[in-house]
């Protein structure tokens, strides 16, 4: 049951994120988990046991996907890193950002979005955003690096949002080079 679980989740995310391998990941195993680094993107992470990296599918700016079931209960959680270029918002604190943002995702169908909030991500100010549509909740960290539009993305399928220990360890990892 639970692989079947995983399964469907996956193909539900490739169907969503489409991500994509830009440059060739580097693992490096570690106690519970692995660091995940971009050398050419100076991007590192932590993606925790239990996360299944998703195979490479085609779409631009899209680093990474990873996904992660919910055991014995329906749904789970998709992680994707993405990065695209971005010279129309001079950070997340633009006033237009936020109303870009929302515009985009309102454009793939999700229609509630919470209150956007300023996190610091990997040292950086970051925009976090929760978002629904029927059937999916999303969780996005965004920040904006040397023109580049970058964010962490958790897509939630059949359940709630929640930061969780995982998340937020991923989240909390996160580091970029300057």
């Amino acid at each position: 049951m639970m692989k079947i679980s995983l399964l469907l989740l996956l193909t539900s995310a490739l169907s969503l994120m489409s991500c994509a391998t830009s440059s060739q990941p580097k693992r490096q195993p570690m106690a519970g988990g692995a660091m995940i680094s971009f050398p050419s993107q100076h991007i590192s992470f932590f993606l925790p046991d239990g996360w299944k990296t998703l195979p490479k599918t085609k779409g631009g700016g899209r680093l990474m996907g990873a996904a992660h079931d919910n055991g014995e209960k329906p749904g789970g959680i998709v992680f994707a890193l993405i990065t695209a270029p971005d010279s129309s918002h001079k950070g997340v604190k633009d006033p237009y950002f936020t109303k870009d943002f929302q515009r985009a995702w309102s454009q793939k169908g999700f229609t509630k979005f919470s209150k956007p909030q300023l996190v610091t991500v990997g040292g950086r100010e970051a925009m976090r955003f929760e978002m629904q549509k029927p059937g999916q909740s999303m969780l996005n960290y965004t920040f904006i690096e040397r023109g580049q539009m970058i964010g962490l993305v958790f897509a939630y399928y059949g359940m709630p949002i929640t930061k969780g220990p995982a998340v937020q360890r991923i989240v909390d990892s996160f580091s970029i080079g300057r």
